[in-house]
């Protein structure tokens, strides 16, 4: 998150760009479109109301018995909001508000939302009853480019920010990490407008201590948030980081501005804001938010079906037909094919998001794209992924993690390098072994993006080159992975060094790279000896059998040994040569671990991580998912419990998975209950 060097200047250049009248604003982003006029209603329909049973959250913009705006977030379960009558709802809020007030209502995985303005008609502890004056269902670009419901959400760099309401606990990390919020506003005659923003993760900008800016990009030229600052400077807004349920509540004052120095530092793809809104903050406030805790807005399950999604376009489509008699005919056949519609329309906001630069994946992803150019089937549990792009610079030995989204969740997973360093292609052999494995084992293609990060990780071979080495490789199962890159880069890199792999299987069609093992054996004679071991030999087999063990090991002085193979595998093998007497400083271990499932019957839980509020754990979902999700810096490497750098504090709560000493491995753990933790420096994890 970037501040401004100089705000005296920053403050000249904008007070000279202010946009001060609706003529300078129609200037720059046109007038309304007459179709987006004939959304709105003046009560409830059938489409609305349908929305209204469905949207488990809302933001609220009103003001309180002393005149000052506030927003907030309402609700907390599906139908929160009842009617009572096509212009009357009742919901449940202990906010002080009295006259104008507007709502934006959510629905988990719908880019609609529905609008709906008013005045409060009465109120009572912990109700009121709104007066609806004008509703419309609205597709909001703010949460497609927010990316609101698939929560990938890497904070912004954050800079020291000075004095002010911006300086409190956690307001900075927050502003760096969100990428949605509502903003309300009020209009010459105090009529209220709540409005969605969104864009890539520290789009809102820090000036300084006292002020913000936030950029306003294309759109459907509605502008209510700008045309109403035009009439009353009075603002407030509600910003959300997806995956927390803490909320940052701003208020303050605001003016437009197209100062081109500012929106040229807000570009995104090349593509320039129109305007942007320059906020004098009075109060910033970051506090637990109930209703954004119980509706549970990122777990998938809570997610609209495709049934809704179609009935829900058939609605909107059928508001254009009533109220337009032209459009009535063509209205009701889209209806019919409501389900193409609605692909249709999803496909057009796309082009029209990656135009404005947001690409698939709003440019927000970490890790570095790659692309998959070839898929090698090694046996029928195992594949091997090639793929162009990719950073090669590893030693031999190292880990890449696989970013792969899956059912629009993004998953995480590490899988050893098999290639060799330095070429223009990497490969990730897979072997199936739970969600991640499984998919790339049945769904990679040719042609395929993913993001990878690293590399990563300690078992490596530094010089391979080095002539006279002596290597003695014991692996098991998918741990031949780094041990295969071991053996191409050795073989290749240097002209003397000798190699002893011993690999064990439960059958001969289980034996990773058999072929190649081969090839290599037969191409360096006396330079690389391949020992198979299978527990379950079939008929026929005349090389070694059982579990690698004492029987298969021997000491030699000279080699370091390399051992890699799920579970317990390499410890037993390390306990083993140790009593044969080979030095610790020459034994090297990597170790395989499965990603534990989560068990059934866990739920939704809270993990408080310092000051960035409480993050929701899903059901299913690790401890380090959610907090990545939610835009904590957490530290992590491997993903699946082997290298122990995701481990954090546990000062609090009870947890499935890996603890020790006080520690939680985040990346292989659950959470039994809400938990508290503490994210500590490297040098003490």
């Amino acid at each position: 998150m970037r501040t401004t060097p100089s705000t005296t200047e920053h403050g000249r250049r904008i007070e000279e760009s202010r946009i001060a009248t609706v003529a300078q604003l129609e200037a720059i982003i046109g007038r309304t479109p007459a179709m987006v006029k004939m959304k709105e209603l003046a009560e409830l329909d059938d489409a609305c109301r349908h929305m209204l049973s469905l949207a488990p959250l809302a933001g609220f913009g009103y003001r309180d018995d002393d005149g000052r705006p506030r927003t907030t977030l309402v609700g907390g379960k599906p139908g929160f909001a009842e009617v009572e009558s096509p212009t009357r709802i009742v919901l449940a809020s202990d906010a002080d508000a009295s006259g104008a007030v507007s709502f934006v209502f959510l629905l988990p995985g719908v880019g609609e939302t529905l609008r709906v303005n008013g005045s409060v008609a009465g109120r009572s502890p912990g109700r009121i009853v709104v007066t609806v004056s004008q509703a419309y269902i609205h597709c909001a670009r703010a949460i497609l480019r927010s990316r609101l419901w698939d929560p990938v959400v890497p904070a912004a760099s954050v800079s020291a920010v000075a004095d002010g309401p911006l300086s409190g606990a956690g307001v900075a990390g927050f502003l760096g990490a969100t990428p949605f919020l509502v903003v309300s506003s009020w209009d010459r005659d105090g009529g209220s407008d709540t409005s969605p923003r969104g864009d890539t993760p520290g789009f809102v900008r820090v000036i300084d201590g006292h002020r913000l800016a936030i950029p306003d990009r294309r759109g459907n030229k509605r502008a209510d948030t700008s045309r109403n600052l035009l009439a009353d400077d009075r603002i407030s807004m509600a910003m959300l980081v997806p995956g927390r349920t803490g909320v940052l509540h701003v208020s303050g004052t605001a003016v437009l501005t197209d100062d081109a120095n500012l929106l040229a530092d807000m570009a995104l793809g090349g593509a320039v804001p129109q305007t942007a809104l320059i906020v004098t903050v009075e109060r910033a406030e970051l506090r637990h938010n109930q209703a954004v805790a119980a509706a549970n807005l990122w777990d998938r399950a809570n997610r609209a079906d495709a049934a809704t999604l179609s009935e829900l376009m058939a609605s909107t489509i059928g508001q254009l037909g009533a109220k337009t008699p032209v459009l009535r005919r063509p209205a009701r056949a889209l209806a019919v094919f409501s389900r193409l519609a609605r692909r249709i329309m999803d496909a057009t906001y796309r082009r029209a998001l990656e135009k404005e630069g947001y690409g698939a994946a709003t440019g927000s992803l970490p890790g570095r794209p790659v692309r998959v150019i070839d898929v090698i089937r090694e046996t029928p549990d195992a594949v091997t992924l090639v793929f162009s792009g990719a950073d090669t610079g590893f030693a031999p030995g190292q880990f890449y993690t696989l970013l792969v989204e899956i059912d629009g969740r993004l998953v995480r997973r590490a899988y050893s390098a098999t290639s060799v360093p330095g070429t223009d292609r990497l490969a990730l052999t897979v072997k199936r072994d739970g969600l991640c494995s499984t998919y790339l084992n049945d769904h990679a293609r040719i042609g395929a993006e993913m993001r990878v990060l690293g590399p990563s990780g300690t078992f490596r071979v530094t010089d391979p080159s080095a002539t006279g080495a002596e290597y003695v490789l014991i692996g098991a199962g998918s741990g031949i992975t780094p041990l295969m890159s071991i053996i191409r880069t050795v073989l290749a890199a240097s002209p003397d060094a000798t190699i002893t792999l011993l690999y064990g299987n439960r059958t001969e069609a289980d034996i990773i790279f058999a072929g190649d093992l081969a090839a290599l054996r037969d191409a360096h004679p006396g330079r690389f000896t391949l020992h198979h071991v299978l527990s379950r030999p079939g008929p026929g087999w005349s090389g070694r059998t059982g579990r690698i063990g004492p029987g298969h090991l021997n000491h030699s002085e000279r080699a370091h040994y390399y051992i890699c193979g799920p579970a317990a595998m390499p410890a037993g093998v390390r306990d083993c040569l140790t009593g044969l007497g080979v030095a610790p400083d020459r034994l090297h271990e990597e170790r395989f671990t499965s990603v534990p499932t989560a068990a059934p019957e866990l739920s939704a839980r809270t993990m408080t991580v310092g000051n960035t509020g409480d993050v929701v754990v899903a059901a299913g979902q690790t401890m380090l998912d959610a907090g990545l999700a939610a835009g904590v810096p957490m530290p992590y490497s491997c993903t699946v419990g082997s290298c122990g750098e995701c481990r954090i504090k546990l000062l609090r709560g009870e947890v499935r998975g890996t603890v020790e000493e006080g520690g939680v491995l985040t990346c292989v753990s659950y959470p039994l209950t809400d938990t508290i933790v503490a994210i500590e420096s490297a040098e003490h994890r």
